[in-house]
Protein backbone atom coordinates (compact mmCIF):
# COMPACT_ATOMS: atom_id res chain seq x y z
CA UNK A 1 0.00 0.00 0.00
CA UNK A 2 1.50 3.34 -1.07
CA UNK A 3 0.55 6.57 0.66
CA UNK A 4 0.37 9.75 -1.46
CA UNK A 5 -0.33 13.18 -0.04
CA UNK A 6 -2.71 15.03 -2.36
CA UNK A 7 -3.43 18.32 -0.61
CA UNK A 8 -2.97 19.95 2.76
CA UNK A 9 -5.41 22.76 3.32
CA UNK A 10 -3.84 23.96 6.56
CA UNK A 11 -0.82 23.12 8.64
CA UNK A 12 -1.07 19.83 10.50
CA UNK A 13 -1.73 20.22 14.19
CA UNK A 14 -3.96 23.29 14.02
CA UNK A 15 -7.36 22.30 12.72
CA UNK A 16 -6.06 20.52 9.64
CA UNK A 17 -8.11 19.10 6.84
CA UNK A 18 -6.00 16.56 4.99
CA UNK A 19 -6.79 14.53 1.89
CA UNK A 20 -4.73 11.50 1.00
CA UNK A 21 -4.94 8.76 -1.54
CA UNK A 22 -3.91 5.22 -0.76
CA UNK A 23 -2.86 3.16 -3.76
CA UNK A 24 -2.95 -0.59 -3.47
CA UNK A 25 -0.38 -2.78 -5.25
CA UNK A 26 -2.88 -3.59 -7.99
CA UNK A 27 -3.24 0.10 -8.78
CA UNK A 28 -6.62 0.82 -7.21
CA UNK A 29 -6.69 4.17 -5.45
CA UNK A 30 -9.05 5.24 -2.72
CA UNK A 31 -9.34 8.68 -1.18
CA UNK A 32 -9.15 8.67 2.58
CA UNK A 33 -10.27 11.31 5.01
CA UNK A 34 -10.59 11.02 8.73
CA UNK A 35 -12.29 13.08 11.37
CA UNK A 36 -9.35 12.39 13.63
CA UNK A 37 -6.58 14.83 12.73
CA UNK A 38 -4.30 12.99 15.11
CA UNK A 39 -4.58 9.82 13.08
CA UNK A 40 -3.91 11.64 9.80
CA UNK A 41 -1.02 13.41 11.41
CA UNK A 42 0.48 10.11 12.48
CA UNK A 43 0.18 8.80 8.91
CA UNK A 44 1.90 11.90 7.54
CA UNK A 45 4.65 11.86 10.16
CA UNK A 46 5.41 8.21 9.47
CA UNK A 47 5.55 8.98 5.77
CA UNK A 48 7.97 11.85 6.45
CA UNK A 49 10.23 9.87 8.79
CA UNK A 50 10.68 6.75 6.66
CA UNK A 51 14.26 5.47 6.79
CA UNK A 52 15.38 2.92 9.32
CA UNK A 53 12.40 3.52 11.59
CA UNK A 54 10.13 2.03 8.94
CA UNK A 55 6.45 2.64 8.65
CA UNK A 56 4.91 2.09 12.07
CA UNK A 57 1.41 2.31 10.65
CA UNK A 58 2.06 -0.69 8.40
CA UNK A 59 3.72 -2.41 11.35
CA UNK A 60 0.44 -2.12 13.24
CA UNK A 61 -1.24 -4.24 10.60
CA UNK A 62 1.57 -6.77 10.59
CA UNK A 63 0.75 -7.41 14.21
CA UNK A 64 0.52 -8.92 16.55
CA UNK A 65 -2.37 -6.74 17.67
CA UNK A 66 -5.39 -8.36 19.29
CA UNK A 67 -8.66 -8.46 17.39
CA UNK A 68 -10.35 -5.71 19.44
CA UNK A 69 -7.41 -3.30 19.68
CA UNK A 70 -8.76 0.19 18.94
CA UNK A 71 -5.77 1.26 16.84
CA UNK A 72 -6.09 -1.87 14.78
CA UNK A 73 -9.81 -1.30 14.20
CA UNK A 74 -9.20 2.27 13.09
CA UNK A 75 -6.44 1.16 10.75
CA UNK A 76 -8.65 -1.58 9.31
CA UNK A 77 -11.53 0.75 8.54
CA UNK A 78 -9.41 3.61 7.18
CA UNK A 79 -6.99 1.66 5.02
CA UNK A 80 -8.37 -1.79 4.29
CA UNK A 81 -12.13 -1.35 3.82
CA UNK A 82 -13.78 0.12 0.73
CA UNK A 83 -17.25 1.62 1.16
CA UNK A 84 -20.39 0.28 -0.56
CA UNK A 85 -20.97 1.68 -4.03
CA UNK A 86 -23.74 4.19 -4.73
CA UNK A 87 -23.68 3.42 -8.47
CA UNK A 88 -25.98 1.05 -10.39
CA UNK A 89 -24.86 -2.56 -10.35
CA UNK A 90 -22.56 -3.58 -13.19
CA UNK A 91 -22.89 -7.36 -13.40
CA UNK A 92 -22.22 -10.05 -15.97
CA UNK A 93 -25.65 -11.33 -15.02
CA UNK A 94 -27.16 -8.42 -16.94
CA UNK A 95 -24.91 -8.66 -20.00
CA UNK A 96 -25.23 -10.56 -23.28
CA UNK A 97 -22.74 -12.26 -25.54
CA UNK A 98 -20.62 -15.39 -25.50
CA UNK A 99 -18.36 -14.30 -22.65
CA UNK A 100 -21.28 -13.40 -20.38
CA UNK A 101 -23.00 -16.68 -21.25
CA UNK A 102 -19.92 -18.66 -20.31
CA UNK A 103 -19.39 -16.61 -17.14
CA UNK A 104 -22.98 -17.23 -16.00
CA UNK A 105 -22.87 -20.97 -16.61
CA UNK A 106 -22.55 -21.50 -12.84
CA UNK A 107 -26.17 -20.47 -12.41
CA UNK A 108 -27.36 -23.61 -14.19
CA UNK A 109 -24.40 -26.01 -13.90
CA UNK A 110 -22.74 -25.49 -10.50
CA UNK A 111 -24.80 -27.70 -8.22
CA UNK A 112 -23.23 -26.42 -5.01
CA UNK A 113 -24.10 -22.79 -5.76
CA UNK A 114 -27.60 -23.74 -6.96
CA UNK A 115 -28.31 -25.68 -3.77
CA UNK A 116 -27.08 -22.91 -1.46
CA UNK A 117 -28.99 -20.27 -3.41
CA UNK A 118 -32.22 -22.26 -3.01
CA UNK A 119 -31.61 -22.63 0.72
CA UNK A 120 -31.06 -18.88 1.16
CA UNK A 121 -34.22 -18.07 -0.78
CA UNK A 122 -36.17 -20.44 1.44
CA UNK A 123 -34.71 -19.09 4.69
CA UNK A 124 -34.65 -15.35 4.00
CA UNK A 125 -37.40 -14.60 1.49
CA UNK A 126 -39.83 -12.27 3.21
CA UNK A 127 -37.42 -11.51 6.06
CA UNK A 128 -36.24 -7.92 6.74
CA UNK A 129 -32.82 -6.90 5.38
CA UNK A 130 -29.82 -7.76 7.51
CA UNK A 131 -26.00 -7.75 7.33
CA UNK A 132 -23.99 -10.47 5.60
CA UNK A 133 -20.33 -11.47 5.41
CA UNK A 134 -18.85 -13.37 2.49
CA UNK A 135 -15.28 -14.55 2.95
CA UNK A 136 -13.95 -15.88 -0.31
CA UNK A 137 -15.93 -13.34 -2.35
CA UNK A 138 -13.87 -13.79 -5.55
CA UNK A 139 -14.79 -10.98 -7.99
CA UNK A 140 -17.99 -10.13 -6.13
CA UNK A 141 -20.32 -11.94 -8.54
CA UNK A 142 -19.07 -15.34 -9.75
CA UNK A 143 -20.67 -18.05 -7.54
CA UNK A 144 -21.46 -15.37 -4.95
CA UNK A 145 -23.70 -16.62 -2.15
CA UNK A 146 -24.69 -13.10 -1.09
CA UNK A 147 -25.59 -11.42 -4.37
CA UNK A 148 -29.21 -12.61 -4.07
CA UNK A 149 -29.51 -11.17 -0.55
CA UNK A 150 -28.21 -7.81 -1.74
CA UNK A 151 -30.03 -7.50 -5.07
CA UNK A 152 -33.37 -9.10 -4.25
CA UNK A 153 -33.75 -8.51 -0.52
CA UNK A 154 -31.91 -5.22 0.00
CA UNK A 155 -29.20 -6.48 2.35
CA UNK A 156 -25.74 -4.97 2.72
CA UNK A 157 -22.62 -6.51 4.16
CA UNK A 158 -18.93 -7.23 3.77
CA UNK A 159 -17.06 -8.97 0.95
CA UNK A 160 -13.53 -10.23 1.71
CA UNK A 161 -11.22 -11.55 -1.00
CA UNK A 162 -7.48 -12.17 -0.59
CA UNK A 163 -6.57 -12.79 -4.25
CA UNK A 164 -5.47 -9.38 -5.63
CA UNK A 165 -6.40 -10.23 -9.23
CA UNK A 166 -9.88 -11.43 -8.33
CA UNK A 167 -10.46 -8.45 -6.06
CA UNK A 168 -9.34 -6.03 -8.78
CA UNK A 169 -12.62 -6.79 -10.61
CA UNK A 170 -14.80 -6.45 -7.52
CA UNK A 171 -15.11 -2.64 -7.21
CA UNK A 172 -16.35 -2.46 -10.79
CA UNK A 173 -19.35 -4.63 -9.88
CA UNK A 174 -20.72 -1.75 -7.75
CA UNK A 175 -21.84 -4.02 -4.93
CA UNK A 176 -23.81 -2.33 -2.14
CA UNK A 177 -21.45 -3.78 0.44
CA UNK A 178 -18.14 -3.02 2.08
CA UNK A 179 -15.20 -4.85 0.53
CA UNK A 180 -11.64 -5.65 1.46
CA UNK A 181 -8.66 -7.11 -0.38
CA UNK A 182 -7.44 -8.94 2.72
CA UNK A 183 -7.94 -12.33 4.30
CA UNK A 184 -9.46 -13.70 7.47
CA UNK A 185 -6.71 -14.40 9.97
CA UNK A 186 -6.45 -18.00 11.23
CA UNK A 187 -5.75 -16.58 14.71
CA UNK A 188 -7.02 -13.81 16.99
CA UNK A 189 -4.42 -11.25 15.88
CA UNK A 190 -3.79 -9.23 12.73
CA UNK A 191 -0.90 -10.52 10.66
CA UNK A 192 0.57 -10.57 7.18
CA UNK A 193 0.61 -14.04 5.66
CA UNK A 194 1.46 -15.74 2.41
CA UNK A 195 -1.53 -16.45 0.22
CA UNK A 196 -1.14 -18.95 -2.62
CA UNK A 197 -3.20 -18.05 -5.65
CA UNK A 198 -3.45 -20.26 -8.73
CA UNK A 199 -3.17 -19.44 -12.42
CA UNK A 200 -4.66 -21.82 -15.01
CA UNK A 201 -1.95 -23.96 -16.58
CA UNK A 202 -3.44 -23.57 -20.04
CA UNK A 203 -6.00 -21.49 -21.87
CA UNK A 204 -9.34 -21.71 -20.12
CA UNK A 205 -12.71 -20.12 -20.71
CA UNK A 206 -13.66 -17.43 -18.25
CA UNK A 207 -15.71 -19.68 -15.95
CA UNK A 208 -13.00 -22.35 -15.77
CA UNK A 209 -10.30 -19.75 -15.14
CA UNK A 210 -12.31 -18.22 -12.29
CA UNK A 211 -12.89 -21.65 -10.80
CA UNK A 212 -9.14 -22.31 -10.79
CA UNK A 213 -8.43 -18.97 -9.10
CA UNK A 214 -11.16 -19.64 -6.55
CA UNK A 215 -9.00 -22.40 -5.03
CA UNK A 216 -6.40 -19.99 -3.63
CA UNK A 217 -5.50 -20.64 0.00
CA UNK A 218 -3.23 -19.56 2.83
CA UNK A 219 0.20 -21.19 2.68
CA UNK A 220 0.52 -24.09 5.09
CA UNK A 221 -3.22 -24.79 5.07
CA UNK A 222 -4.37 -28.10 3.63
CA UNK A 223 -6.85 -26.92 1.03
CA UNK A 224 -9.58 -29.04 -0.60
CA UNK A 225 -8.00 -28.65 -4.05
CA UNK A 226 -4.62 -29.80 -2.71
CA UNK A 227 -2.88 -27.29 -4.98
CA UNK A 228 -3.75 -29.29 -8.08
CA UNK A 229 -5.92 -26.77 -9.93
CA UNK A 230 -3.26 -24.52 -11.44
CA UNK A 231 0.21 -22.99 -11.15
CA UNK A 232 0.89 -21.64 -7.66
CA UNK A 233 1.77 -17.96 -7.21
CA UNK A 234 2.53 -16.83 -3.63
CA UNK A 235 1.61 -13.28 -2.60
CA UNK A 236 1.79 -11.49 0.75
CA UNK A 237 -1.65 -10.53 2.08
CA UNK A 238 -2.81 -8.58 5.12
CA UNK A 239 -5.12 -10.61 7.35
CA UNK A 240 -7.49 -9.61 10.16
CA UNK A 241 -9.57 -11.73 12.55
CA UNK A 242 -13.22 -12.03 11.54
CA UNK A 243 -14.24 -10.33 14.77
CA UNK A 244 -12.10 -7.28 13.90
CA UNK A 245 -14.04 -6.66 10.69
CA UNK A 246 -17.34 -6.87 12.58
CA UNK A 247 -16.15 -4.47 15.26
CA UNK A 248 -14.77 -2.02 12.72
CA UNK A 249 -18.14 -1.94 10.95
CA UNK A 250 -20.20 -2.03 14.15
CA UNK A 251 -21.89 -5.16 12.82
CA UNK A 252 -21.56 -7.84 15.48
CA UNK A 253 -25.15 -8.92 14.74
CA UNK A 254 -25.04 -10.72 11.38
CA UNK A 255 -27.81 -12.41 9.46
CA UNK A 256 -25.65 -14.63 7.26
CA UNK A 257 -21.99 -15.61 6.93
CA UNK A 258 -20.60 -17.46 3.92
CA UNK A 259 -17.22 -18.94 4.87
CA UNK A 260 -15.41 -20.40 1.86
CA UNK A 261 -11.70 -20.01 2.62
CA UNK A 262 -10.20 -23.18 1.18
CA UNK A 263 -9.16 -25.00 4.33
CA UNK A 264 -8.73 -22.32 7.01
CA UNK A 265 -12.29 -22.43 8.37
CA UNK A 266 -11.41 -24.44 11.51
CA UNK A 267 -8.76 -21.97 12.63
CA UNK A 268 -11.04 -18.98 11.94
CA UNK A 269 -14.02 -20.42 13.82
CA UNK A 270 -11.98 -21.73 16.74
CA UNK A 271 -10.61 -18.22 17.37
CA UNK A 272 -13.95 -16.41 17.06
CA UNK A 273 -15.23 -14.98 20.38
CA UNK A 274 -18.66 -16.55 20.10
CA UNK A 275 -20.03 -14.77 23.16
CA UNK A 276 -19.48 -11.41 21.45
CA UNK A 277 -21.08 -12.06 18.05
CA UNK A 278 -24.56 -13.07 16.93
CA UNK A 279 -24.81 -14.88 13.58
CA UNK A 280 -28.12 -16.41 12.50
CA UNK A 281 -27.10 -18.59 9.53
CA UNK A 282 -23.71 -19.93 8.43
CA UNK A 283 -22.72 -21.56 5.16
CA UNK A 284 -19.34 -23.22 5.67
CA UNK A 285 -17.38 -25.05 3.02
CA UNK A 286 -15.27 -27.56 4.91
CA UNK A 287 -13.58 -30.87 4.18
CA UNK A 288 -12.64 -33.36 6.84
CA UNK A 289 -9.11 -33.38 5.39
CA UNK A 290 -8.64 -30.26 7.54
CA UNK A 291 -8.39 -31.85 10.98
CA UNK A 292 -8.56 -28.61 12.97
CA UNK A 293 -11.83 -29.49 14.69
CA UNK A 294 -10.69 -33.05 15.35
CA UNK A 295 -7.50 -31.77 16.97
CA UNK A 296 -9.58 -29.33 19.02
CA UNK A 297 -11.44 -32.21 20.66
CA UNK A 298 -8.84 -34.96 20.73
CA UNK A 299 -5.80 -32.85 21.64
CA UNK A 300 -7.22 -30.07 23.82
CA UNK A 301 -3.97 -29.49 25.74
CA UNK A 302 -1.64 -29.65 22.77
CA UNK A 303 -0.72 -33.26 23.51
CA UNK A 304 -1.00 -35.39 20.45
CA UNK A 305 -3.41 -38.30 20.67
CA UNK A 306 -1.83 -41.75 20.51
CA UNK A 307 -1.14 -42.67 16.90
CA UNK A 308 -3.44 -45.13 15.25
CA UNK A 309 -1.89 -48.60 14.88
CA UNK A 310 -0.66 -49.27 11.35
CA UNK A 311 -2.99 -51.15 9.08
CA UNK A 312 -1.93 -54.75 8.53
CA UNK A 313 -0.39 -55.33 5.14
CA UNK A 314 -0.60 -58.49 3.07
CA UNK A 315 2.45 -60.71 3.18
CA UNK A 316 5.00 -59.40 0.72
CA UNK A 317 3.46 -55.94 0.67
CA UNK A 318 5.39 -53.48 -1.39
CA UNK A 319 4.70 -50.72 1.14
CA UNK A 320 4.75 -47.24 -0.31
CA UNK A 321 3.04 -43.98 0.62
CA UNK A 322 -0.58 -43.64 1.63
CA UNK A 323 -2.97 -40.70 1.81
CA UNK A 324 -3.72 -39.97 -1.83
CA UNK A 325 -0.22 -39.83 -3.38
CA UNK A 326 0.12 -41.32 -6.84
CA UNK A 327 2.00 -44.54 -7.45
CA UNK A 328 2.04 -46.90 -10.38
CA UNK A 329 -0.13 -50.00 -10.32
CA UNK A 330 1.70 -53.07 -9.01
CA UNK A 331 1.11 -56.79 -9.29
CA UNK A 332 1.05 -58.82 -6.08
CA UNK A 333 0.66 -62.61 -6.18
CA UNK A 334 -1.07 -62.26 -9.52
CA UNK A 335 -3.60 -59.69 -8.22
CA UNK A 336 -3.64 -56.08 -9.29
CA UNK A 337 -2.92 -53.60 -6.46
CA UNK A 338 -4.66 -50.34 -7.28
CA UNK A 339 -3.24 -46.99 -6.17
CA UNK A 340 -5.17 -45.30 -3.35
CA UNK A 341 -8.04 -43.12 -4.44
CA UNK A 342 -7.40 -39.42 -4.63
CA UNK A 343 -9.64 -36.91 -2.92
CA UNK A 344 -11.47 -35.32 -5.82
CA UNK A 345 -12.37 -31.67 -5.33
CA UNK A 346 -16.08 -30.82 -5.86
CA UNK A 347 -16.90 -34.06 -7.68
CA UNK A 348 -17.09 -36.62 -4.90
CA UNK A 349 -18.82 -39.85 -5.90
CA UNK A 350 -21.28 -39.52 -3.04
CA UNK A 351 -21.96 -35.84 -2.20
CA UNK A 352 -23.88 -36.91 0.91
CA UNK A 353 -20.76 -38.44 2.45
CA UNK A 354 -17.66 -36.87 3.91
CA UNK A 355 -19.32 -34.96 6.75
CA UNK A 356 -16.96 -33.93 9.56
CA UNK A 357 -18.60 -34.94 12.87
CA UNK A 358 -16.19 -32.69 14.77
CA UNK A 359 -17.39 -29.56 12.94
CA UNK A 360 -21.01 -30.56 13.55
CA UNK A 361 -20.27 -31.13 17.24
CA UNK A 362 -18.48 -27.77 17.49
CA UNK A 363 -21.35 -25.83 15.92
CA UNK A 364 -23.94 -27.65 18.06
CA UNK A 365 -22.03 -26.60 21.16
CA UNK A 366 -22.19 -23.02 19.90
CA UNK A 367 -25.98 -23.24 19.67
CA UNK A 368 -26.56 -24.19 16.02
CA UNK A 369 -28.44 -26.91 14.21
CA UNK A 370 -27.23 -28.48 10.99
CA UNK A 371 -29.88 -27.61 8.42
CA UNK A 372 -28.22 -28.95 5.28
CA UNK A 373 -25.09 -30.80 4.19
CA UNK A 374 -24.04 -31.58 0.64
CA UNK A 375 -20.63 -32.12 -0.95
CA UNK A 376 -18.64 -30.32 1.75
CA UNK A 377 -21.10 -27.45 2.18
CA UNK A 378 -22.75 -27.10 5.61
CA UNK A 379 -25.65 -24.79 6.46
CA UNK A 380 -26.09 -24.13 10.18
CA UNK A 381 -28.97 -22.15 11.74
CA UNK A 382 -28.93 -20.67 15.22
CA UNK A 383 -31.26 -22.87 17.27
CA UNK A 384 -32.97 -20.08 19.22
CA UNK A 385 -33.57 -17.84 16.18
CA UNK A 386 -36.85 -17.05 14.50
CA UNK A 387 -35.41 -18.50 11.27
CA UNK A 388 -34.88 -21.82 13.02
CA UNK A 389 -38.37 -21.78 14.52
CA UNK A 390 -39.72 -21.47 10.99
CA UNK A 391 -37.42 -23.87 9.18
CA UNK A 392 -35.67 -26.25 11.60
CA UNK A 393 -38.18 -29.07 11.29
CA UNK A 394 -35.77 -32.02 11.09
CA UNK A 395 -32.09 -31.80 11.86
CA UNK A 396 -29.76 -33.34 9.31
CA UNK A 397 -28.14 -36.48 10.66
Amino acid sequence: MVLHLVTIDRVLGSGTVTLMTLTAPQGNGAFVTNESDAFLKSLWQERQRGGAQGNQVEALARGPLKEDDQELLRLLKERYLAKPSDKPANLMLDKEGARAKNYNVYRTAFHSWIRINKILKKLFSGEPPHFFVEAGALDGEFISNTLYLEQDLGWTGLLVEADPLLYAALPGKNRKAWSSQTCLSPSDVAERLTFETYEPRDDRDVAAALLVRSTGNLAGIRSPALGQMGSKIPVEVQCFPLFSYLLALNATSVGYVSLDVEGAEAEILLHLPWDRVDVTVWTIEHRATNEGFKVHYEEPWGIRAPPMPPRPRPSGSLGGHEGGEERKDKKLDGEEVLPPKKIVYVTQHDPASGKDPYLVRFMKEKGYRLHDYWDGDYTFIKADSEICRKHCTVEVE
